[in-house]
Parts: structure tokens; sequence; C-alpha cells
């Protein structure tokens, strides 16, 4: 099935929302519970649309297909999971006031999910390093930017969702956001200690 991009998102047709519901709020969802709870974390798998968790509208009038913007977050089945001892793996399926499934991209609705939260941090797993003001070039990694400045900047296609949704994360109350590499171990370690990649604050 053939994918079509407009703004760095991809465009959802019916047909594709089809398969990206059965997907991603099936064996996607499925297997990363599986292997969190292999590690030995409580995981419960839900998806946007459970408990209301992602009030959701379609974007632009339809321009990108049926593809959902988070209007608001309801965290109440979030820290219900979370105080009973469970860790929350959200799909951003959901579905809009009449009913219809919207994909969600995955890194707003998580930014959404934070701000809500009011995390500490959240952190953003890409296959660059970070954010680079003059890319490609690898020495123009920023390793800290507020907010302000951050909205200033050009982004190319790519990088448009990931920054879309840092600034939304932290917008919405989530207190910080690095960018980092998800393909390094060592990278996502150095985040949980608060360094490396690209940390935005307000």
């Amino acid at each position: 099935m053939a994918s079509e991009f407009v703004d760095g998102l991809r465009k959802t047709t019916p047909e594709v929302m089809s398969v990206v519901e059965t997907v991603l709020t099936g064996s996607v969802l499925r297997s990363v519970v599986r292997a969190l709870q292999e590690a030995g974390i409580p995981t419960v798998g839900i998806s946007g649309s459970d408990g209301g968790t992602l009030n959701v509208e379609i974007r632009a009038g339809g321009k990108y297909g049926l593809v959902g913007d988070v209007v608001s977050v309801d965290a109440r089945l979030l820290n219900a999971v979370m105080s009973s001892g469970f860790l929350p793996v959200v799909s951003p399926v959901s579905t809009d006031s009449k009913g219809q499934a919207l994909n969600v991209n995955a890194d707003l609705a998580a930014g959404a999910i934070a701000g809500a939260l009011s995390a500490d941090q959240i952190i953003y797993l890409t296959d660059v390093a970070g954010i680079y003001r003059n890319w490609p070039d690898e020495n123009s990694l920023i390793e800290e930017i507020d907010i302000k400045e951050l909205r200033a900047m050009k982004f190319s296609e790519g990088m448009i969702p990931k920054v879309e949704a840092v600034i939304n994360a932290i917008s919405s109350g989530a207190k910080s956001a690095r960018v980092i590499d998800g393909r390094s171990l060592q990278a996502f370690e150095d985040a949980l200690a608060g360094k490396g990649g690209t940390c935005v604050r307000k």
C-alpha cells in the first residue's frame, strides 16, 4: 500500500486507517506490552479511545485524510493504571465525537499525554542525535534550547512532527523534552540521567 506524506505527516485514507488501527492497536501494542512484561515491567495496553483518553478531531478539515489532532487528554484511566502499579502503553489511534477512528501522530499523542501528566521529562526517539540548526551538518547539533527560540526555527519536513510534538508537550505542561537517537541504548540511558541529545525547556 503506497504512502503519501503531507508536511511530514502520512496521509491516512480509509483503507490505510483500517490497517493502521488493526496494526497499532493490535499487533504492535501487544508486542510492546509483551516485551515490557518479559523485562519484568507490569504493563497495560490501551488505545487512545479507551476511557476517552485522547479527545481528538480531524486535522485541517481532512487535508491529511483521517489524521487527528489531540484536543484534550482525560488522564483518569492513565492515573488509575499507574496508581495500580502498571505502566500504561498507549496506541495513538482514537475516535472523534462522531465515532470516526483517526490516526494520531504518535509523537503528538505522547506529547499531549506528557503535558496532561505534568511529566518531568518526555524523551523522543528519532534516527538522528537530536535537533540540528543546519541539518545535515552534524556539528550543528543543539544541546539545549528554549521554546521561544525553537518556535522561530525552520526545519525539514521529517523533523516537523517531532518539533511540533516537543512544543506541544511543554506548552501543555511537561517540564522538559529531550530528543535523542533511538537507535542507541547508551543515548537512552544518558537521557534518563538528563544528558545527551537536545534538551528543550520553557
